[in-house]
């Protein structure tokens, strides 16, 4: 295992809104049977029921939000919106991509938003960047974010069509590029709208490990030589001292934080490179998004020490069955006592413990991911330009 591992003038602009389709006749059952309350979904019936109550549900409504004041007066209904999706990543959290903007921000952001009547439905958080040569519309969190996608309500799956055609409307821009959409993301399955050229682009490769229902079970999805490994380390750490394993809380995130940031800088020194660590914004950032997803309980940042001293980091968040593996740091002068891969032991296990049913390596096909049995799933890039 490498000794620093990667885990891997308005607010608002009003468009005009989609019309309804006109109300057909009302279907009834044909064939004299007693279909119930539930029609099947595949018969006639079934059928003519979701499509009432498509024409019956509220008018959707596009509207584009291009200053930050905007932007901070959309984080109760997209915070809300993001937690009723049970299927939204942090990556797609406002606790994750505010704090990016704080740091980040270039002043343009051009949010897309969907609601029916008031209810935020969908969100497609972008901003523009000027380049030499290109005015370019991007996602908010691009580079820090290995999961990239809109926030789109499973009751409204039109929206994603619309958030995306809505791009054509936002003057200026000559490159929309929408990199790391996981397979099962709303903006993969998204139409390419109208009057521009489109390129696809696959990569990079993600490793998941699908986990089993209990720890006493972890050898049918890992290698045994892996977990033997791991177990002979821990029998190595054990003969030199004692060995705890600390989960931060919010009065020591910011030490354990100083930690990993040390450990992670200091295997990139041996190799004669700074790391991803050493930009001080970046490290304001994620001292901002770690204390929020702390707050919201998506926190998973343990320490190692062997006696007593810090040994391994472990910057990980759970949310929705799922656990993501972050970032991660080592001291280069305990490599023997594998630390990082104890680290990802007891991470995976108390994943388990705690309901979750894959555990993401994130970005990046470091060999050590493979061993300990996780399949790739690949990302996809969509940029588009005005045609």
């Amino acid at each position: 295992m490498a000794g620093a591992w990667k885990i891997g003038g308005s607010t608002a602009d009003r468009v005009s809104p989609r019309s309804r389709r006109t109300p057909g006749p009302i279907c009834q059952p044909q064939d004299g049977r007693d279909h119930g309350s539930r029609p099947s979904p595949g018969s006639i019936f079934g059928r003519c029921v979701r499509a009432l109550r498509v024409m019956i549900r509220p008018l959707m409504h596009i509207e584009r939000i291009n200053t930050d004041e905007g932007l901070e007066a959309l984080l109760p209904d997209w915070a809300a919106l993001w937690q009723r999706l049970a299927g939204a990543t942090p990556f797609q959290s406002p606790h994750w991509l505010v704090p990016w903007w704080r740091q980040f921000g270039t002043g343009m952001p051009r949010i897309v938003t969907a609601r029916a009547d008031q209810t935020l439905i969908a969100v497609l958080p972008l901003y523009e960047l000027h380049e030499p040569g290109c005015i370019k519309l991007l996602p908010i969190g691009i580079g820090v974010s290995d999961y990239i996608d809109a926030l789109v309500d499973p009751a409204y799956p039109e929206a994603a069509d619309a958030l995306l055609a809505a791009i054509l409307d936002i003057p200026g821009w000559q490159e929309c590029h929408l990199p790391d959409l996981p397979p099962d993301a709303a903006f993969v399955r998204a139409a390419a709208p109208s009057r521009v050229a489109e390129t696809r682009q696959s990569g990079p490769c993600c490793p998941v490990l699908t986990l089993p229902p209990d720890p006493g079970d972890l050898a049918t999805v890992v290698p045994r030589k892996t977990l033997r490994d791991v177990r002979q380390a821990h029998s190595r750490t054990e003969t030199i001292g004692p060995i705890a394993i600390e989960t931060a809380e919010h009065a020591t995130i910011d030490t354990a934080l100083d930690d990993l940031f040390r450990l992670h800088e200091e295997r990139w020194h041996e190799r004669g490179e700074a790391g991803v660590l050493a930009d001080p914004a970046v490290r304001a950032f994620h001292r901002a998004a770690a204390r929020e997803f702390c707050a919201a309980g998506m926190l998973r940042l343990y320490r190692l020490r062997i006696c007593g001293a810090v040994a391994g980091v472990y910057y990980g968040f759970q949310h929705g069955g799922n656990a993501y593996a972050y970032l991660g740091g080592f001291d280069p002068e305990m490599t023997r006592l594998s630390p990082g891969a104890q680290l990802l032991d007891y991470a995976i296990r108390a994943a388990i413990g705690e309901g979750v049913h894959e555990f993401h390596f994130l970005r990046g096909g470091e060999n050590y991911k493979y061993a300990w049995g996780a399949a790739d799933r690949v990302n996809l890039a969509r940029t588009f330009r005005p045609l």
